[in-house]
């Protein structure tokens, strides 16, 4: 039977110097792939290890969002005694069917979200001298692939970027095309709406869904950087206009806020 308490996820955290976030994304856990579940916790006890004060998954949690896998992941989680916060991806709002066949021949079927998914949450980051928000919110759209944030969401998001908070958004879907046809089709496709709220104290926006590892500096947001992070289930080859793999090691990314109101990180990957 299914456990389907809403987790009890943070909204305020206190740190000194640093406060240290490990972004893992796309576990694909599957009963169709029994490697699934071992890679998922290979990354996160390798996450484990840099001692993080927050892990944040964003999102292709489950594969055809079957309950008692969550059941599995968030007993995982919870294990752990490290706050988390779990965001969906379009694989937790979709059954695909044919995943044998082509990509183009799949067969898209929506399902509901598991109630225990964000779909809008803020996290503020108490410091001795000041504070960060991170903003989560759901991109998934039920039997889609592509990403979009519904009005509320942007009402949400432009509620909390009116004041001087440092800040770090949260989504599944890419918001950059990252230079592979195949998938940036299916990109967030209100990502102009998205950037228009984007205030100067917007610092790193966190996506997942491509399965590559980039950090990008947009022009026009010279003091944003747009992370995707690698998946911890199978990676897809960077540049290539069609779907394909790559044979980089699963992983996740660091990232570290520091009480100066800035931010370094790093892809670490399974030896």
């Amino acid at each position: 039977m299914s456990i389907l308490t809403i987790p009890p996820y943070p909204t305020c955290l206190h740190a000194t110097h640093s406060f240290t976030i490990a972004q893992i994304s796309d576990l694909h856990l599957s009963d169709h792939d029994s490697t699934s579940f071992d890679k998922f916790l290979a990354v996160l006890t390798l996450a484990q290890s840099h001692a993080p004060d927050l892990l944040l998954l964003t999102g292709d949690l489950v594969n055809d969002g079957v309950a008692r896998i969550y059941d599995w992941l968030f007993h995982q989680l919870n294990s752990t005694n490290i706050p988390f916060l779990c965001l969906a991806g379009n694989h937790d709002l979709t059954h695909e069917l044919g995943d044998d066949l082509p990509f183009y021949k799949r067969i898209f079927l929506p399902i509901n979200a598991d109630g225990r998914l964000i779909d809008t949450h803020r996290l503020v980051i108490e410091f001795p001298t000041c504070q960060w928000q991170l903003l989560a919110v759901n991109s998934a759209v039920n039997g889609q692939i592509y990403g979009k944030l519904c009005n509320d969401t942007l009402s949400f998001l432009n509620a909390h970027l009116t004041g001087n908070l440092p800040t770090i958004i949260a989504l599944h879907h890419h918001i950059i095309p990252v230079g592979s046809a195949w998938i940036d089709k299916h990109i967030l496709v209100n990502r102009h709406e998205f950037w228009q709220l984007i205030t100067p104290q917007v610092r790193a926006i966190l996506s997942g869904h491509v399965h590559q590892a980039f950090a990008i500096t947009p022009p026009q947001r010279p003091n944003c950087t747009v992370y995707t992070t690698p998946a911890t289930a199978r990676q897809f080859l960077p540049f290539n206009d069609d779907f394909a793999l790559d044979t980089m090691a699963s992983g996740f990314r660091l990232l570290c806020l520091h009480n100066d109101q800035t931010i370094s990180s790093q892809v670490i990957r399974l030896p």
